[in-house]
């Protein structure tokens, strides 16, 4: 990418290798537009290689220690969105370990994109993000950590912010206004199982984006 943030050129060369069979896949329909849809696969827990230069520093990433998340969609949609988002992976006890966590875009009531990765997929029910505000009402999305608990009490964590990358685009009609943030996540998880999965510190994002186009 030349003039990369309209500075000096990123290159990236990076390969991501799947690390397990399972993967988050959903055809979401839109309750009032029945023409509406969203397909979309998320994999978990891809060990990544590679290396990204940037500004004249050289960064390797280690399968090892490094992982990456294919986000892959295709649908018709609705004129205005507004989705939440967030996934992470990492290693607990040296295996892959990761989440994906998701709602508001669609019509989730039948199946949720909730899913936790650990020696196999683990379905979750409902997923909320609680966003902090300032006193004046405002998502704080930077400054405080967000809180995120599910339905069934099988996931619970505290997200603590370290990078806003935001975007704000209005020209009328059309809107896009994006805040993915990345930081570590704290927490509990459960798998089908009742084992309960103890995480600290894990690298991840979490987002929430309003479109309208």
């Amino acid at each position: 990418m030349p003039n990369f943030n309209k500075r000096s050129s990123l290159f990236v060369d990076v390969t991501l290798t799947p690390t397990m069979e399972e993967s988050m896949v959903i055809a979401t329909p839109f309750k009032k537009k029945s023409k509406k849809f969203y397909y979309n696969q998320k994999i978990i827990g891809m060990r990544a290689s590679g290396t990204v230069n940037y500004k004249n520093q050289h960064y390797v990433l280690d399968p090892v220690d490094s992982f990456g998340i294919l986000d892959w969609g295709r649908g018709v949609w609705t004129y205005d969105n507004t989705w939440y988002w967030s996934a992470a992976n990492g290693l607990i006890d040296g295996k892959v370990f990761g989440f994906n966590l998701g709602y508001g875009f669609g019509d989730t009531s039948a199946a949720t994109e909730n899913m936790l990765f650990y020696d196999g997929a683990h379905k979750l029910e409902h997923v909320t993000f609680t966003i902090p505000t300032t006193d004046d009402g405002t998502p704080d999305y930077h400054e405080k950590p967000w809180l995120f608990t599910s339905s069934d009490g099988r996931f619970e964590a505290i997200f603590t912010p370290i990078l806003d990358r935001s975007s704000f685009t209005s020209f009328k009609l059309l809107l896009s206004d994006q805040h993915q943030v990345f930081g570590y996540f704290t927490g509990k998880a459960v798998l089908d199982s009742g084992q309960v999965i103890s995480f600290q510190n894990l690298l991840g994002f979490a987002e929430k984006v309003r479109n309208k186009w």
